[in-house]
């Protein structure tokens, strides 16, 4: 969260209630889903008010092991939430929310070395990703968590060249970016309706381009420099050259 409010109330809500939020919460350029933050969140039970809730679905320290590892909840695949096996299966019925964002980072590899991009609308405008929301109750102090995740569709085709481990194939990702005419729908529609509206963004929608580092690299001399406007800014990587005009 970046933007003036009127920026973020031309998607959803009113500029007083962004400007409410601005205020309480300091400015957002990155964040790194494995520290766990707070997102802006706007959830089916209260959509005329942004709330904050903890990034992921299930708090690492109590998530279910898997190979010996905490199961990674900070994304849940659209194909799997309505199972019955899923553990958001109750969320992705009843529990649906959006997540404001300006952009996003990913990474591109080449050669075997990961360089980041950031990734954002053409239009520079905010947008609204589709997530699932539940109250986590804190097993040591009892205390109720409103956590959240976000809801992956098929990737894109700039999202598929630019997360390129593993190659693009019908099983890419990329986070699922809601169409301004779908906001209520995936508050508020059926299970089926949800089900309909999930599908790529459409090729060309998004900018992208290479950007400082987002995590330290000592070995390749990457610093990272943290929660500022610095992070956004391009860079040139002199092993891009042949890329770095565009991705065709």
């Amino acid at each position: 969260m970046t933007k003036k409010a009127q920026h973020y109330a031309k998607r959803y809500g009113d500029a007083k209630m962004w400007e409410q939020v601005m205020i309480k919460f300091p400015a957002m350029h990155h964040l790194n889903g494995f520290d766990e933050p707070d997102l802006p969140v706007i959830t089916n039970e209260q959509p005329d008010i942004v709330n904050f809730h903890h990034w992921a679905f299930v708090p690492f320290v109590y998530a279910p092991q898997i190979s010996g590892r905490p199961m990674n909840t900070l994304n849940a695949r659209d194909d799997k939430i309505f199972s019955d096996r899923s553990i958001y299966k109750d969320a992705a019925e009843s529990k649906r929310c959006l997540v404001m964002l300006d952009g996003f980072f990913d990474h591109h590899k080449k050669n075997g070395v990961a360089y980041p991009y950031y990734v954002h609308q053409k239009s520079d405008e905010p947008f609204l990703v589709a997530g699932l929301w539940q109250t986590f109750q804190d097993r040591t102090d009892g205390i109720p968590i409103n956590t959240v995740t976000l809801v992956t569709g098929r990737a894109n085709k700039e999202m598929a060249w630019i997360h390129n481990e593993p190659a693009y194939s019908a099983e890419s990702r990329m986070i699922y970016i809601v169409d301004p005419r779908d906001d209520d729908t995936w508050l508020n529609g059926s299970v089926e309706q949800a089900k309909a509206i999930i599908k790529p963004l459409s090729d060309g929608a998004l900018d992208y381009y290479p950007c400082n580092p987002i995590k330290p690299n000592k070995k390749l001399n990457r610093v990272y420099l943290g929660n500022v406007p610095e992070i956004k800014k391009k860079k040139y990587y002199p092993e891009l050259e042949e890329i770095q005009g565009g991705l065709f």
